[in-house]
Formats: structure tokens, C-alpha cells, sequence
């Protein structure tokens, strides 16, 4: 039963099926002919994969991005950014990596920051004179570091699965997110360097303390949400409401003009369908890994790594490796919900920390966005601004590099990663 179920999920992942119906038939098919389970209680694992009081923060979080998007906060504080650091040499390539950054970490979603940063940002970068591809390449890697950068929509999925402490998790995202960031900065800088981009004229005291100040409201929201967190005055799920909550609150009063009913239903509209995606993605995951468990799939595997005896270092290498490859033909999401059930005994097995081989499986995620010939930044650059996704993909390669080299150094160096939680 087991070989007619993964027959039947490669066939289904081969012709494109949704990944949910993928996950769903292959699960469902096992567990009603392998586990004898009554055909009735197959979509219970749709309610009850839902079922879960973290996996609230994700529409609020969402809808919070949106919000900031669509109702104008998030170009404050891009043109603070910029008046502080556009007049260096690469000083664009610099602002576009951090607001990426500070925007992808609020929004939750890399499509929406390389959309929403892109389009401020490279206009003035191809007027600056950087090439076409370094622009989209900046944007298109830039975008997937607020996977890493807490609160993050990636992190809360992986808590929901594994079942740690997403606060935990959130807190062991800072320091690599930073790490990955200034590795991004530096590769900006040096490609920036070999094009010889000029800055933009420098600003002054005056429009750099005027721009600090409208973007005040938008900068204290992570403080605000992560600050109420650690101080344990709200859960990560009650969080995500009240960053719901600031972003109206400040957009009514600094952004009346595009305080919007019609914003408004573009930005839950947009929170809507994303979280439906996910909920019903999850629905298949429980389904399906229920069904592996059942038939030993990853205690085999376990066992495996264990009579084999091979060093952790070397399982955790093969590992990412086999995410990386995983994301040249697969979205991080059917990633991260495919691979962490069965990997999760060997892990632990190993004595790996969850939280640190959750950082790991997140900087995994973020280059797979950036692979071709799926990676979907890539694909919503190249549509957004009329280029052939060739030029995005050359672009963002010096970008990809660096972040595996960051994910080696995460990989190795597991105490940047821990070190907060501990």
C-alpha cells in the first residue's frame, strides 16, 4: 500500500496538481486501505489540522502586511531608509536590502514585499545606474528574509508541526536574520562597486529628521509586537491581532487618504485567500503524515541514521542539501510540510535542538524561493516588470550564494541560533 501511495503522489506532484490534493489522495489512499481507516473520518483531518490556536496569528499577520501595503505606512519607512543611507556609494542596493527586511518581517509574505519594496525602490535604482538584473536581484532574494526575521508566517507553520514554543522560535530567528542581512548588504555593496551606481544626492538634516518622524509609527510596530511577546503581555496569536489593530489605528491617523474601504477589502481579501491556502495545505499535511507514521516511514528512517552510524554533521549536511535540491521543483510550503514530519524523529534522534533545525529548514525555504526554475519571487519580479525571468535569475545569483553561505554558518555554528533561547 505504502508503494501505491507514493506512486500515487509523484504522479500527481508530476502533472501539478495542487499540493493539498496531492497530499490529500496519497494520505487518503493510505489511510483508508493501510490503516483501515472509515472514508467518513478522512476530511475530519481538514477541521482538526486547523484546529489550533498559533496557526490564528498567520490571517492577523497577514492581513497586518496588507494593510501596511495597501494603506501607505510601509512608504514611510522606505523613504527614511533611503534618505539615511542612498547617498553611499550602493547606498539604494543597501536600502532596498533593509526594507526588505524590516517590511518582509511585517508582512509575512515574499511576494508581497518584493511587489511592494520593488516597486518603490527600482525606479530609482535603474535611474541611479545599477543594471536591470542587480536591481530584480537585490529585490528578488532581499524579499524572503522576512521568513527569518520574526514574527514570521514560516515559523509559526514549523511551531504548529513540531510543537515547540513559537516564541522560542521567533527569538532564535534575530540573530541569524541579522546575520543574513548584513551578508546581503555586503554583497550589495560589491556588486553595486563592480557597476560603479552612483548615490543619490545626500539629504539633509532637516529631511532625514522629517522622514524619521513619519516613519516612527511604522518602525515601532516589531517593537510593539515582539516587545509585548517577550514581556509576556500577549501570546504570539493575540500579537498578531493587535499589530491588526496598530496598522489601522496609525494608518486612520497618519494615512487618512488611503484610509480606504476599497484598501481595506483588497488588504483582508488578499489575508483571506492566503490563509484558505494554508489551512487547506495543513488539512492534507495531517492526512498525509499520519498516514507515513502509520506505515513507519520515518522511524524507519531512523533507525536507518542510527545503525548506519553516521556523524550528525554529516545527516544534517545531506539534509539540507536534499532541501535545497527539493527547492528547485517545489514552493517552500509543500516543503516544509512534506519533509519536517519525516525528518522530525531522525532530528531528534541526533540530539539536534528542533529550535535550531527550525532556523536551518527556514534559511532552506528562502533560497528555494530564489531557485529556478519554481522559485516564485523570481517569477512575480519578471511579471510585475515585463523582464524576462532570465535577467531575475542571473541577478539574484550572487544573492543565492550568499545565502548559502549563510545557511552553512547556521548549519555549523548552531549557537547563533540558540543562544537567545538559552
Amino acid at each position: 500500500m505504502l508503494a501505491i501511495a507514493i506512486i500515487i503522489f509523484l504522479i500527481l506532484l508530476f502533472i501539478g496538481a495542487p499540493i493539498w490534493f496531492v497530499l490529500g489522495m496519497s494520505g487518503g489512499f493510505l489511510a483508508v486501505f493501510g490503516m483501515n481507516l472509515p472514508t467518513a473520518n478522512v476530511p475530519s483531518h481538514f477541521f482538526i489540522a486547523a484546529d489550533s490556536w498559533i496557526l490564528l496569528a498567520i490571517p492577523f499577520f497577514l492581513l497586518a502586511g496588507n494593510l501596511m501595503t495597501f494603506m501607505g505606512t510601509a512608504h514611510r519607512m522606505l523613504s527614511f531608509i533611503v534618505h539615511v543611507v542612498g547617498h553611499f556609494r550602493g547606498g539604494l542596493a543597501i536600502a532596498a536590502v533593509i526594507a526588505c527586511a524590516i517590511f518582509g518581517a511585517l508582512s509575512g509574505s515574499a511576494v508581497a514585499t518584493v511587489v511592494a519594496v520593488g516597486t518603490m525602490v527600482i525606479p530609482h535604482m535603474l535611474e541611479a545606474g545599477y543594471s536591470k538584473e542587480n536591481s530584480l536581484g537585490i529585490i528578488s532574494a532581499s524579499g524572503t528574509l522576512g521568513a527569518m526575521i520574526p514574527p514570521s508566517i514560516i515559523m509559526i507553520l514549523y511551531a504548529s508541526i513540531v510543537q515547540v514554543n513559537v516564541s522560542d522560535l521567533f527569538l532564535a530567528g534575530i540573530a541569524p536574520g541579522i546575520m543574513l542581512t548584513i551578508l546581503l548588504v555586503i554583497t550589495a555593496i560589491i556588486v553595486s562597486y563592480r557597476e560603479k551606481a552612483v548615490g543619490k544626492s545626500r539629504s539633509s538634516s532637516k529631511e532625514i529628521s522629517s522622514s524619521f518622524v513619519q516613519a516612527i509609527p511604522a518602525l515601532l510596530m516589531p517593537a510593539v509586537v515582539l516587545g509585548g511577546i517577550y514581556q509576556g503581555i500577549f501570546t504570539p496569536t493575540e500579537a498578531a491581532a493587535i499589530a491588526v489593530f496598530y496598522v489601522l489605528l496609525i494608518s486612520f491617523i497618519f494615512e487618512r487618504k488611503n484610509f480606504t474601504k476599497n484598501n481595506l477589502i483588497k488588504s483582508i481579501k488578499g489575508a483571506v485567500v492566503t490563509t484558505a491556502a494554508i489551512y487547506i495545505i495543513l488539512g492534507g499535511v495531517s492526512l498525509f503524515s499520519q498516514s507515513l507514521t502509520f506505515s513507519q516511514v520515518p522511524q524507519q528512517i531512523t533507525e536507518y541514521v542510527a545503525t548506519v552510524n553516521v556523524p550528525a554533521w554529516l545527516v544534517m549536511l545531506v539534509i539540507v542539501l536534499f532541501l535545497l535540491l527539493l527547492g528547485t521543483f517545489l514552493e517552500p510550503g509543500p516543503i516544509l510540510f512534506i519533509t519536517v514530519p519525516i525528518l522530525l524523529p531522525t532530528i531528534l534522534n541526533l540530539g539536534i535542538d528542533p529550535i535550531h533545525f527550525g532556523i536551518i529548514m527556514v534559511i532552506c525555504l528562502m533560497i528555494a524561493q530564489i531557485t529556478p526554475p519554481v522559485g516564485m519571487t523570481l517569477f512575480v519580479l519578471s511579471s510585475n516588470f515585463k523582464t524576462n525571468v532570465g535577467v531575475v535569475i542571473r541577478g539574484s545569483l550572487p544573492y543565492m550564494y550568499a545565502l548559502i553561505i549563510g545557511s552553512i554558518i547556521i548549519l555549523y555554528f548552531p549557537w547563533l541560533s540558540t543562544f537567545l533561547v538559552d
